[in-house]
């Protein structure tokens, strides 16, 4: 109470300052105009009697007269108004802006326009307007947000219940799914890959080794992208480089091997898990089967040479790091979920289709690489069907009859078909001939993305593949996540961010790098020097400010959120909610309370 009663006398007591200060403020500017006036009437006299002549203006109501003692006075109030602001500190108000040191600053309510178009991604809403903003180009994104601040809510199921296209998200809860996998029917297929069964929604299985191809020149190429997959490089232990480069070379032989020599049943990741278990002998039987191999152009008998030709001790302890790297085979779910494929990931390429990668939060630890097979596997397919153009049928694929004897397929037609396509107009045949238009890029949602550790397909996705029709949005809780799996080359994911969402931020090299990397702007500093006998001297002066301090950025409102885009200043914006947004009202599937 005693709180509230002196803020209310210090407002009261700055009011009637003010109301005294004031009348004697103007009081001296009216005096100053006046003393102004007749200085410009005395300087006006004098440049027409000295200067112009009277023949040139004889009269002071004519227009040039009129014309000329105008221009004399504005100049006197001018000096007269600029004076009266230097002696009571309002000298700022006439200083000049410039961009001397720093130009940083929030974008306008024009520029935040032209994120208010088309049909984009989703990444906020303008504060002023009430409007989507959204990002329609090719390049990733990234978020940073701490955990219950709001990224689902307002980034992930937004976009999933709006985005026509391909997506391929990871929903560590399940429910993402249970929440739009209802509304993105409307656009494809839905594949829900949940191995432990949390969503409650009928669950697919994905056998990252169904394509590979024993005549396929690319074998020991996909084997080795499958044996990255499993082997999980901790950050900053540089010990472990050796053994786990070793483990990826003995994976990768063991996954050809069984590639080209078991039958379509047993090619499955299930079954090198198999081979790692074998006894000293069978393992032993085993490594000579693979040396005796020439399938997959040598490579498995070169990776059986490899690990034959080791010391016994290193030998041992390679094989412990394979089997510590695959020992999540040994869960029935996740070898069911991987046994047989109900989907195709090449298919995010060719059509809408949404896939939703499962994994409860309890198990990230446990089951993260399944993760990673998963996501590694669908970047693989998605590259490797945008390498290769879609085949033309083959004679072959031809009905029959449509061929001859001399290969015409026109003259296998019959008579009416024929008659009818040769009268079809030139131009709805150049229509015809001309190439679809290429799919919308796939989305990669990639929540809790620092469970996938480091993965170079995603690193090589996040710095090539935007030309392969692959569109990656990480999503971490800090800036710290990403620097500690991939170090010094974090910076590839944040300069291949062509926007980049923050809100939340409550831990500080986040908040500082954000500082800095938003600018600096150009502001006023004022300093008052006072000399013994004379007024008070109020001086301003340019310096570099941070557009928003580290303290600042941790304190902004939880409705707000920073959104820096490519070649654009930063941008304040709202964060959605698809629960009381009315854009999304009655897209999602309400879940229990």
């Amino acid at each position: 109470m005693i709180r509230v009663i002196g803020r209310l006398f210090r407002f009261l007591a700055e009011m009637a300052a003010m109301a005294i200060a004031m009348p004697w403020l103007l009081f001296q500017l009216a005096v100053l105009l006046l003393l102004a006036s007749g200085a410009g009437i005395v300087t006006f006299m004098l440049i027409r009697g000295l200067i112009l002549g009277e023949v040139v203006v004889t009269d002071p109501t004519s227009v040039a007269g009129r014309l000329g003692f105008l221009i004399v006075q504005l100049a006197f109030w001018a000096l007269a108004v600029r004076f009266w602001t230097y002696l009571h500190g309002f000298d700022h108000l006439f200083a000049r802006r410039s961009n001397s040191h720093g130009s940083a600053r929030f974008s306008s309510k024009a520029e935040r326009a032209a994120f208010e178009q088309g049909d984009g991604l989703l990444i906020g809403r303008d504060p002023d307007t009430g409007q989507l903003l959204r990002y329609d180009g090719p390049a990733h994104l990234l978020t940073l947000a701490p955990t219950r601040a709001g990224k689902g809510v307002g980034t992930i199921i937004p976009n999933l219940l709006t985005a026509n296209r391909p997506v391929l998200v990871i929903d560590p809860k399940g429910e993402n799914a249970r929440i739009a996998a209802k509304a993105r029917e409307r656009f494809g297929p839905v594949h829900v890959l949940d191995p432990f069964g949390v969503t409650g929604l009928p669950s697919a299985a994905c056998n990252p080794m169904a394509g590979l191809d024993p005549g396929d020149p690319d074998l020991g190429d996909d084997a080795a992208t499958l044996s990255e997959a499993l082997v999980m490089d901790p950050p900053g232990q540089v010990h472990d480089a050796h053994w786990n480069e070793e483990a990826k070379s003995l994976l990768a032989g063991l996954i050809l091997f069984c590639a080209c020599h078991e039958p379509p049943e047993r090619r499955t990741l299930a079954s090198v898990r198999d081979y790692l278990s074998l006894p000293p002998a069978r393992w032993a039987a085993l490594l000579e089967l693979m040396q005796e191999s020439d399938a997959a152009g040598g490579l498995i008998a070169r990776a059986a040479n490899r690990f034959a030709g080791k010391a016994e001790r290193e030998a041992a302890s390679v094989m412990s790091n394979a089997q510590r790297h695959t020992r999540f085979l040994d869960s029935p779910r996740i070898v069911a979920a991987m046994a047989r494929s109900d989907v195709d990931f090449a298919d995010l390429r060719r059509g809408v289709t949404s896939i939703f990668l499962v994994l409860p939060p309890n198990r990230l630890d446990a089951y993260s690489r399944w993760l990673r097979l998963m996501v590694a596997q669908a970047l693989q397919d998605i590259a490797r069907a945008a390498e290769r153009p879609a085949e033309t049928h083959s004679a072959a694929d031809a009905p029959a009859g449509a061929l001859n004897g001399s290969g015409s397929a026109t003259e296998g037609l019959e008579a009416p078909e024929a008659a009818q396509e040769a009268a079809e107009p030139p131009e709805r045949r150049r229509d015809a001939a001309r190439p679809a238009p290429a799919p919308a890029p796939a989305l990669f949602l990639l929540d809790e993305f620092a469970a996938l550790g480091r993965l170079e397909a995603v690193e090589r996705g996040m710095g090539l593949m935007a030309g392969y029709g692959i569109q990656l949005w990480p999503i971490l809780q800090d800036l710290s996540q990403l620097r500690d799996l991939y170090g010094a080359r974090a910076g590839t994911f944040l300069a291949n961010a062509a926007v980049q969402q923050v809100f939340g931020v409550n831990d500080l090299d986040t908040a500082k790098w954000l500082s800095e990397s938003i600018g600096k702007e150009t502001a006023y500093g004022h300093s008052e020097s006072h000399q013994p006998g004379e007024p008070a001297s109020l001086t301003t002066a340019p310096l570099a400010r941070d557009l928003l301090t580290p303290d600042e950025i941790m304190q902004m409102p939880a409705h707000l959120q920073l959104l820096r885009v490519q070649g654009q200043p930063v941008m304040l914006g709202e964060k959605l909610r698809y629960y009381a947004d009315p854009e999304f009202e009655n897209l999602f599937t309400p879940q229990p309370a």
